[in-house]
C-alpha cells in the first residue's frame, strides 16, 4: 500500500451504513492531517476539520451538496464519535502494513542490516480515578526514527506479551536487528527472531540472572577495548567503551554469537565524574555481521526512540496533555502522531515543532507531506 487511501480504505467502517454521510476515508484523513498540522486536541482537530478549503475538500474525496455544490467537512461531533468507534488495532495493521512496504525502499540493499528498536510508552492523559493510563508498544527504525508498527498493551497483559503480535503486523523481518531494553531480553523473543530470519542485540540484567552471573564471571579485564566514543555537549562529556567476545560455549541463551560489555562515564567539562554505567548483552550476530562498532551503534539505537518519538509526541504534538479517554480514539491518535512524525521527517524536518509550524502555513502542505498532492 503506497497510498494513504489505500490504507485507510482497508480500516473497516464500524457505523451502519444507512448512517453514513461521510465516508472513513475522508474522516481519517482530515484527521491525520490536521495532526501533521501540530492540532493536540479534538478542539485543535476540529478547527481544522471547520476551515478546510474546498478544494482540499475535494481533493480528499468530500462529499459534495446537490444543493449548493459545495462540499462538505464532516460535523466535528460525527469525527470524534467516528474516531472511538474504529477498531484500533486494525488502523494499527493498516499502518504497519504501509510503513513496512516503505522499509525495501529506504534500505534498498538486500543485505543491509536494518536497525529497529522497540520500546513502550504510557500515554499519561488517558488515565481516570478508576482506569490506569494506557500503554502502547512501538517498533521504530533507530537510523530513520520512523515508527513502524504499534500496538496496544492490554490492562490484563504487558509488553513481554506484546512483542510478538507487534512484530508480527510487519510481514518481512530478514535483517531486520532488534534492539530492546531489558525487559524484552527473553528465550523465546531469541527464537522468534531467529525464525524469522531477524537479529537481536539485548541487554542483560536482573530478569536472566543466571546469564547475567555468567557473563559477568567472564575477564573482561582481559579483553581490549575495541570502540570508543566521545560526546561533548550540554555541559557534560560522555565517554562510551565496548568490549566484544564470541559467545563461550555453554551460554544461556538461544542462537547467541557474540557476547559484549559497553561502559558509559559521564563527566563534567572539568572532567569531574558525574555517573558511570555499564552494560552486558547478547547478540546473534556474528562478528562478519557487527564488529565492535557496529555492535556500539545498534546498543546506542535502543536509546533513540525516546528522544525521537516520546519526547516530540509528549512536548511538540501534547500527547501527555491530551485527554482523548473514550474507546478506541487515544490509540488511533496515537498511531497518527507517529505516523506525522515519520512523514515530516521523510521531508527533512528534522525539528517537529518547525514542520507542524510549516504544514499549518498552508492547507495543502499536510497533503504533501502525507503524500497526497493536489
Amino acid at each position: 500500500m503506497t497510498d494513504l487511501r489505500q490504507v485507510w480504505a482497508q480500516i473497516p467502517d464500524p457505523r451502519d451504513p444507512r448512517g453514513r454521510r461521510h465516508p472513513l476515508t475522508v474522516i481519517l484523513a482530515l484527521v491525520q492531517a490536521a495532526i501533521i498540522s501540530g492540532a493536540v486536541s479534538y478542539a485543535a482537530i476540529r478547527h481544522w476539520i471547520t476551515r478546510a478549503p474546498q478544494e482540499v475538500l475535494e481533493h480528499l474525496g468530500a462529499r459534495r451538496d446537490p444543493r449548493t455544490g459545495k462540499f462538505l467537512a464532516p460535523h466535528p461531533d460525527t469525527v470524534c464519535r467516528t474516531i472511538a468507534q474504529v477498531n484500533a488495532a486494525s488502523v494499527d495493521a493498516a499502518y504497519a502494513a504501509h510503513r513496512a512496504g516503505q522499509l525495501r525502499e529506504l534500505y534498498d540493499d538486500p543485505d543491509e542490516l536494518i536497525p529497529m528498536t522497540v520500546d513502550g510508552k504510557t500515554q499519561r492523559g488517558t488515565a481516570t480515578s478508576d482506569k490506569p493510563a494506557q500503554h502502547r508498544l512501538g517498533a521504530q527504525l533507530a537510523d530513520d526514527a520512523l515508527m513502524v508498527a504499534t500496538l496496544d498493551v492490554g490492562t490484563k497483559s504487558n509488553e513481554i506479551t506484546a512483542f510478538a503480535p507487534l512484530l508480527d503486523q510487519i510481514g518481512c523481518l530478514k535483517n531486520v536487528v532488534i534492539s530492546a531494553d531489558r525487559l524484552h531480553t527473553q528465550r523465546k523473543h531469541a527464537r522468534y527472531l531467529h525464525r524469522r530470519e531477524a537479529f537481536y542485540v539485548f541487554p542483560v540484567g536482573g530478569n536472566q540472572a543466571g546469564l547475567f552471573d555468567q557473563l559477568d564471571a567472564l575477564a573482561w579485564k582481559d579483553v581490549p577495548i575495541e570502540w570508543t566514543t566521545y560526546d561533548r555537549g550540554h555541559g557534560r562529556t560522555e565517554i562510551r567503551t565496548i568490549q566484544v567476545l564470541p559467545a563461550p560455549a555453554g551460554t544461556r541463551f538461544p542462537h547467541v554469537k557474540q557476547v559484549f560489555l559497553l561502559e558509559r562515564h559521564v563527566y563534567d567539562l572539568s572532567w569531574k565524574p558525574l555517573t558511570s554505567m555499564a552494560v552486558l548483552g547478547v547478540t546473534n550476530l556474528t562478528a562478519k555481521l557487527a564488529g565492535p562498532r557496529r555492535l556500539a551503534e545498534l546498543v546506542r539505537g535502543e536509546w533513540s526512540i525516546e528522544n525521537q518519538d516520546h519526547y516530540v509526541r509528549d512536548v511538540t504534538l501534547g500527547e501527555d496533555r491530551c485527554r482523548v479517554r473514550t474507546a478506541s480514539a487515544p490509540s488511533i491518535l496515537a498511531t497518527m502522531r507517529s505516523y506525522a512524525i515519520g512523514a515530516l521527517r521523510l521531508l527533512n524536518h528534522t525539528n517537529i515543532a518547525e514542520g507542524t509550524r510549516w504544514a499549518r502555513d498552508d492547507f495543502r502542505n499536510p497533503l504533501i507531506a502525507l503524500g497526497l498532492t493536489m
